[in-house]
Formats: C-alpha cells, sequence, structure tokens
C-alpha cells in the first residue's frame, strides 16, 4: 500500500499478529507553504491486518473528567473488536466513543475501518 499523510494523526495498521504499526506523516501539512513536497511511503499489508483511519474527533472525544478517549483507547477497542466485520468493528468502536462521552459532540467522529483478506500475493482491501 502506498500512502501520504500530510500532517494528520497516524493511521493504525492492526497487523494479524497482534503488532501494531503507525503509519506516521511523511511530510508537513498541505497548504501551509509556498513550497511544499510531499514524500510517499511503502508499508505491505497482509492477510488478517486491520487498517484504521480516524480524524481527532475519535481520540479527542472527552468524558465528564475531562479525560480524552485516546490513542490507546482507540487502539483497545480495535484489538478487542478485531474478529468483526469491518462495518462492525467500525460501529463497536463508535459506540464505545461515544458512550466514553455522552455529551454533545464538539467534533466529527470520522472512521475509516479495511481489513485485508486474501492471499499476500495478491491481498484485497475490505472496507
Amino acid at each position: 500500500m502506498r500512502y501520504a499523510n500530510c500532517g494528520h494523526l497516524a493511521a493504525l495498521l492492526l497487523r494479524g499478529d497482534d503488532t501494531l504499526v503507525r503509519l506516521d506523516s511523511t511530510c508537513t501539512v498541505l497548504g501551509l507553504f509556498h513550497e511544499w513536497n510531499c514524500s510517499i511511503a511503502e508499508c505491505r499489508l497482509h492477510s488478517g491486518d486491520t487498517l484504521a483511519l480516524y480524524t481527532d474527533g475519535v481520540t479527542e472525544a472527552f468524558n465528564s473528567a475531562e479525560e480524552e478517549f485516546g490513542e490507546q483507547r482507540l487502539i483497545e477497542a480495535l484489538r478487542r473488536h478485531r474478529a468483526l466485520a469491518p462495518r462492525d468493528l467500525l460501529a463497536a468502536i463508535v459506540n464505545e466513543v461515544q458512550r466514553f462521552s455522552p455529551g454533545e459532540q464538539y467534533d466529527d467522529i470520522t472512521l475509516i475501518i479495511a481489513k485485508c483478506i486474501g492471499q499476500d500475493q495478491q491481498p484485497l482491501l475490505r472496507f
């Protein structure tokens, strides 16, 4: 998989063996500088891998004690529900965020989940 991350939160790649790979930024944010160059990174996907792309509305959702949901809770939720189909995994995580932060939502909660299926020679992403 080839990707560019222009200053956003790192995508999370949960491998089939439960190791976690953070797909960090490959350059600074788009549109702030007159001169801008972005590198492209590559990552090999394997059958059983789960990819999570998300906005800060997921990790910065606050509870009544003013604690953030945070990346660690997101990772734990990914691991806990990893056996679910992508659509169900997405719903389970959004449900956890909303239970954690039941008050008024102040930011978008955007989450994309994809699972790699098939043989390692020709993996497919299922969203």
